[in-house]
């Protein structure tokens, strides 16, 4: 998981920021040979009160150079400057297992080779889906911030009954700042992961619902700023007819645990943690010990987090899987199979067609497809899932480990 984040712009608290203060922190720029980078401040999307942080653009030099000077000058002249943190980027970085070269829907798109991790799998392979549970009471809510759920025939919502994915912006007017849900879709490497992850969850747990919240590209790239607004948004939302139990979050960035830049995603964390709120969080695909956060928030007692890392078998990590002492749960990750909203053309046909001229085939992007896919997300999908299967049992979450 490389540190990336934007280039065109940083983000501020509004609750510190003035309106005269882009003039005088363009002044200490300016000074510093940067010019006057900064521009007025723009809400950020959704509503900037969710997380206290709105953006400023950045034109003309590099945000991170932004920080690094405002914050030595601060120190230099014993003031306070309003904070200003850069717009980090959180990785998925599934792996690439064994994949091959297979024609897909997605015009022209190949499985491996660095553009979709995932293999594509026959639907023999991929288990029924278990009938929905005639208990009595609420059902357990994974909160899914992810890529967004895909609609696929192996998902059916039960006549009568309270579907399995639910769509915060159609039924609760939750607002999301990605955007490249326009058609045609942008086939990424990582379109359809919230997919695969939905599929898991119902394996592990037919009786949960999944709030699909997205908050990440096709790409499997996360913004702070929206994962922030996410959290808070579910904070600010808790309440007897709107509860989330657990939280999912299959994405993560390297930081040291002192890194400022956490701040923000450590209190909107917290808030979910006082209220009972589990936060299940990928370990990352480094194959490093080196901490990856929200994961390596497992190792502060006072917050609800469960880090989860990838195993081979019952006994062996994945080499791919990070490790260390703040990963504390283990769930197979590799060769996982699961739903696919993306499927592969049938090779049969193509050959049957090249050799009669028969044709052309009618194809779609989409499909009802499956695939095996590797990575500590789906270890962490896993394992949510068996969480919310205690849940479905007890109605209540079990105790979070107190403690390294």
């Amino acid at each position: 998981m490389s540190v990336t984040y934007a280039k065109d712009r940083i983000l501020a608290k509004a609750s510190e920021l003035r309106p005269e203060d882009v003039g005088r922190l363009n002044e200490m720029l300016d000074d510093a040979g940067l010019g006057r980078p900064l521009q007025q401040p723009r809400a950020s999307v959704p509503a900037a009160t969710a997380s206290d942080l709105i953006v400023l653009p950045v034109h003309g030099a590099d945000p991170m150079a932004v920080r690094d000077v405002l914050r030595a000058r601060a120190r230099q002249a014993g003031t306070e400057a309003p904070v200003l943190v850069l717009d980090f980027q959180y990785d998925v970085g599934t792996v690439e297992d064994g994949a091959r070269d297979t024609e897909l829907f997605a015009s022209g798109k190949k499985s491996g080779h660095g553009t979709i991790a995932w293999l594509p799998a026959p639907d023999y392979e991929m288990p029924a889906p278990q009938p929905w549970q005639q208990q009595p009471g609420r059902r357990p809510v994974i909160a899914l911030l992810d890529s967004g759920v895909q609609q696929h025939y192996w998902l059916p919502d039960p006549a009568g009954r309270p579907a399995f994915v639910i769509d915060p912006a159609q039924e609760y007017g939750w607002r999301t700042a990605v955007t490249d849900v326009d058609a045609p879709p942008d086939y990424g490497s990582h379109w359809g992961h919230a997919t695969f992850i939905a599929g898991l969850i119902r394996l592990a747990a037919p009786d949960a619902q999944v709030l699909s919240m997205k908050v990440m590209s096709s790409t499997g790239k996360v913004h702070e700023r929206d994962v922030v607004n996410a959290l808070n948004w579910l904070a600010d939302h808790g309440s007897a007819d709107f509860t989330v139990g657990l939280v999912l979050m299959a994405f993560g960035r390297q930081a040291d645990p002192d890194d400022p830049g956490l701040d923000s995603l450590k209190a909107a964390i917290s808030r979910l943690s006082s209220l009972g709120v589990r936060i299940v969080a990928s370990a990352g695909n480094d194959g490093s010990e080196r901490p990856v956060y929200p994961a390596a928030f497992a190792a502060s007692a006072d917050l609800s987090v469960s880090s989860v890392g990838a195993l081979v078998s019952a006994t062996e990590r994945a080499p791919y899987s990070n490790f260390g002492p703040w990963v504390r749960e283990w769930r197979k990750g590799t060769n996982i199979i699961s739903i696919s909203p993306l499927t592969t053309v049938d090779l049969g046909q193509k050959r049957l067609m090249a050799r009669t001229g028969f044709g052309p085939y009618t194809v779609s992007a989409t499909g009802n497809g499956y695939a095996w896919w590797s990575g500590t997300s789906f270890a962490a999908a896993i394992y949510a899932g068996q969480l919310a299967k205690q849940m479905s049992a007890s109605w209540a979450l079990p105790e979070a480990p107190v403690g390294p």
